[in-house]
C-alpha cells in the first residue's frame, strides 16, 4: 500500500510541476500567435504587457493598425481582444522607396509624353 501512495504522490507533483505561471514572454506569445491565426500573419510588434485585476493586456502594433489582447493570468485563456486603426499623424519626411520609384517613373512617363506631343505640333 505504501508503493501505492509514492505513485499516486509522483503523478500529482509531475501534474502540478507542467502547470506554467504566466510571465510577459509566454502572455506575448499567446497573443501573437492568437493574431497570427485569426489572420494577422505579418508586421506583428509587441509594445507593451501589463498585468491588471488578474488579466494581462497585451498591445501589438501591426502596420496599420494596433491589437489589445486580454489574457487571463490564472486559465490562460484570450478573454478579450480589439483591434483598431493606429491613430497616427503622416509624417511628410518619411517616404518608401516604392512611392519614390513609381512617382519618378509617371513624371518621367508624363515629360516624355509632353515632349513628342510639343515636337508634333512645332512648339
Amino acid at each position: 500500500m505504501s508503493a501505492l501512495q509514492k505513485r499516486t504522490s509522483h503523478a500529482i507533483t509531475s501534474a502540478t510541476s507542467q502547470i506554467k505561471r504566466l510571465n510577459a514572454e509566454n502572455v506575448t506569445v499567446i497573443a501573437t500567435n492568437f493574431l497570427k491565426r485569426i489572420g494577422n500573419k505579418s508586421g506583428l510588434k509587441p509594445k507593451r504587457v501589463s498585468l491588471e485585476e488578474g488579466a494581462y493586456i497585451v498591445e501589438v502594433e501591426m502596420k496599420k493598425f494596433m491589437a489589445v489582447v486580454r489574457v487571463d493570468a490564472e486559465t490562460h485563456e484570450i478573454k478579450e481582444y480589439e483591434i483598431q486603426p493606429k491613430g497616427e499623424e503622416a509624417s511628410f519626411v518619411s517616404f518608401s522607396p516604392k512611392i519614390v520609384l513609381m512617382s519618378f517613373g509617371i513624371s518621367a512617363g508624363v515629360y516624355v509624353a509632353f515632349y513628342f506631343l510639343f515636337k508634333m505640333f512645332g512648339f
